[in-house]
């Protein structure tokens, strides 16, 4: 477009890939929030423009008055429709006017309310702050958690209490209005596939419309729209209940995450359109869609374990061929507690849904990502599923992860540490014929793995009570980290990359994460105590008992937080506690302890 642009970067991110985007890079401090370093960055740099991106400053209408205040285009609606659509109840107000239905909410008062019912920040989104609640007894329990979630996530803990829908779909239209009067929408997006209100799977068109449903669906959108006086992108979001009934939710003002899919069946580039109406140029008339897209968002995350967050150095990226890859991964990137676990998007294109879920699968398979774990073979398993498959999925649809560790992945490991080692494994023993061994560890299971060298690049090894017949291939593929191997006539390349005591490996059936273990245990503790440990990196939000107090099984000790998640640590022993080695605000790692418990003589 002719258009030099500048990039910020926060201080944890001054190596970040990003910053090495732009004609310029300026240091914004502490946080990607600071209204006021940002207009100060465009400032030092002569930028007459500020794009918000598509994280919360994207729908702060101060940020936007800011903009204008300093002279520059914010790139976006005017702050009056941000402000008109920043409480949810605002936003249900303009839809009525314009005719459309919205779903039935409550007061938190009401003796009428039916449940199920949904709690939901009405200053936000991004799932911050929601709770379903099935019953009565749990309304004053989940008021409390989700106002203080939205009250840290954004500054305004105000609540709105909806009529939960079973088993609807999330079915939302892409909006774009210009300063010449013309609004249009660019059809729908399907994300019915979330978890914790997050989105996890997002395609368009949605296979739950027919053409009828969705010229309804779009001209309440462009309806809504117009009622606002809508300019530049928006998202238009609703419910679609099983009984074909279309409720409105509410109106993101800014670009969404997942835009490409638009993008890919519309051939238009959706922030070049937002540029060209902040300049004032028309929107595009009379629009297409062709073809289907879906994208799938990989994310730091461990869905075997609860889906607690994953962090930790990058140490191989492989990004799949032959579709969309929007990311900023690279080699050597950290990632950390700090921001969302999103690490890439993957977007596949076919003229139909067959087609373009396919290739989808196809690209998850040969992505490659070592160094953390990520819900890679879940978003598998997701498409995979027949009620996925057949376009059937709905909000409340996800199936439980499934683990499918690569038994032979640990062979692989232990033939590549063998033949890649400049020195030999310690092999020192009282019986001289017991063969070579090393003690790992896979998804929290101890094993001993031992392995017997046959013939020129034939092994066997053996996991635990399982053994394998393995034929190293070094004419198939000798690049480093890398190990080809033959079992039961099967010949497969393993990528696998090394840090300090942690082995990862990657085949297309999936990653498998190994820690090498010490050969001989460490003496344990006569004493009996607990020492409460973190389950995931995170940074400690609270701190809920001190020194010396007596505590009971399954009492709160800390609350942390990683990636948009909280997690309670409880207590498994009754007894006091002897020390707490932890601060608020402080930054843990998986493993690290948080507070340590002493079980007393005679305790209950």
């Amino acid at each position: 477009m002719g258009i030099s642009p500048v990039v910020v970067f926060s201080d944890t991110d001054s190596d970040a890939p990003h910053t090495r985007a732009g004609d310029q890079a300026a240091a914004i401090g502490p946080s990607y929030l600071n209204i006021d370093r940002i207009v100060d960055a465009a400032r030092r740099t002569s930028a007459d423009a500020i794009h918000p991106g598509y994280g919360f400053l994207a729908e702060n209408a101060d940020f936007a008055d800011a903009c204008e205040r300093a002279g520059m285009v914010f790139i976006g609606p005017p702050p009056n429709v941000i402000r008109m659509m920043g409480l949810k109840t605002g936003g249900r107000e303009i839809a009525a006017s314009a005719g459309v239905p919205v779903v039935p909410a409550y007061d938190p008062a009401s003796r009428d309310m039916l449940f199920p019912v949904l709690v939901k920040a009405s200053a936000g989104g991004g799932g911050r702050g929601m709770r379903i609640v099935w019953e009565s007894s749990e309304l004053a329990e989940a008021l409390d958690s989700a106002r203080r979630e939205t009250e840290r996530a954004f500054g305004d803990g105000s609540l709105l209490i909806e009529r939960y829908i079973e088993d609807a779909r999330h079915v939302e239209f892409q909006i774009f209005g210009d300063s010449h009067g013309n609004l249009i929408h660019l059809f729908e997006r399907d994300c019915s596939v979330q978890r914790r209100h997050q989105k996890v799977i997002e395609e368009t068109p949605s296979p739950a419309l027919d053409d009828d449903l969705r010229r309804r669906m779009g001209e309440a959108a462009v309806a809504i729209g117009r009622a606002m006086g809508y300019t530049n992108a928006g998202t238009v979001e609703f419910l679609l209940a099983p009984s074909g009934e279309f409720y409105f939710i509410e109106v993101n003002t800014r670009i969404q995450v997942e835009h490409p899919v638009t993008e890919l069946v519309t051939g238009l580039d959706l922030v070049r359109l937002q540029i060209d109406i902040a300049e004032g140029k028309q929107v595009p008339k009379n629009p297409r869609s062709i073809g289907h897209a879906i994208e799938a968002r990989l994310n730091a995350e461990d869905p075997a374990n609860n889906f607690l967050p994953s962090t930790g150095t990058i140490h191989r990226w492989r990004p799949p061929e032959n579709v969309r890859v929007d990311t900023a991964l690279r080699d050597g990137v950290e990632i950390g507690v700090h921001y969302d676990p999103l690490l890439a998007k993957i977007i596949s294109y076919g003229m139909d849904r067959d087609t373009a879920l396919r290739k989808l699968v196809y690209a998850l398979r040969s992505t490659c990502v070592l160094g953390v774990t990520t819900n890679r073979q879940y978003l598998i398993q997701i498409l995979e599923s027949r009620e996925f498959q057949e376009g059937r999925a709905h909000t409340s649809f996800l199936p439980a992860p499934r683990v499918e560790d690569d038994d032979v992945a640990i062979a692989a490991a232990v033939l590549y540490l063998d033949r890649t080692r400049k020195t030999p494994f310690p092999n020192y023993r009282n019986n001289p014929y017991r063969d070579p061994w090393i003690k790992l560890r896979v998804r929290n299971e101890e094993t001993t793995v031992s392995w017997k060298h046959l013939a020129d690049n034939l092994y066997e090894v053996r996991c635990g009570a399982r053994t394998h017949a393995c034929r190293v291939h070094t004419r198939v593929n000798a690049s480093p980290g890398q190990i080809t191997l033959e079992t039961n006539g099967i010949i497969q390349t393993y990528e696998i990359a090394q840090s300090a005591d942690q082995i990862f490996v990657h085949s297309p059936r999936a990653d498998t994460t190994i820690q090498r273990l010490p050969r001989h245990p460490r003496p344990a503790s006569a004493s009996q105590h607990e020492t409460a440990n973190s389950p995931m990196p995170g940074q400690v939000l609270r701190i809920l008992v001190h020194e010396g107090q007596k505590v009971k099984t399954g009492d709160s000790l800390v609350v942390l937080e990683a990636m948009k998640m909280e997690q309670t640590i409880r207590t498994t022993i009754n007894g006091r506690v002897q020390s707490v080695l932890v601060k608020t605000g402080q930054v843990v790692a998986p493993g690290q302890m948080l507070v340590e418990i002493g079980a007393e003589e005679n305790e209950p």
